[in-house]
C-alpha cells in the first residue's frame, strides 16, 4: 500500500508575504502580456505566443490564489515567477540592440 507522504516544505505563511508573492506574480504576467501583444523585438511568433500563454497563467494564477484560497490551503511558490521577468527584460534589450545594430 502506498501512503501520502507530508510536504517537503511546507510552511506557514503570512498575509503580507502572500500578497506580496501574488503581486510579483500578476506583475509578471503583465509583463508577459505586453511583451506577447507588442512583440517589443521577438522575431519568432513561437516566442510571442509563449508570452502571452505563461502571461494568462500567470495571472490565473494570481487570481485563483486571491479568489479561491482561504487560511491553511496549499500555495505552490515557484522560483521562476521572479526570474521570468528579467530574463525577458534582457532577451527583449538584446533583440532591440541586434535591430537597432543590423
Amino acid at each position: 500500500m502506498f501512503t501520502a507522504a507530508p510536504p517537503l516544505a511546507a510552511l506557514e505563511m503570512s498575509a503580507g508575504t502572500e500578497l506580496a508573492y501574488v503581486g510579483l506574480l500578476a506583475l509578471s504576467g503583465v509583463i508577459l502580456l505586453i511583451v506577447g501583444a507588442i512583440g517589443l523585438g521577438l522575431k519568432s511568433t513561437g516566442q510571442r505566443v509563449l508570452n502571452l500563454v505563461l502571461g494568462v497563467a500567470f495571472l490565473g494564477y494570481a487570481v485563483y490564489i486571491l479568489g479561491f484560497t482561504g487560511p491553511g490551503d496549499t500555495i505552490i511558490i515557484a522560483w521562476y515567477v521572479f526570474v521570468v521577468p528579467v530574463l525577458l527584460i534582457i532577451n527583449v534589450v538584446k533583440a532591440v540592440r541586434a535591430r537597432n545594430n543590423a
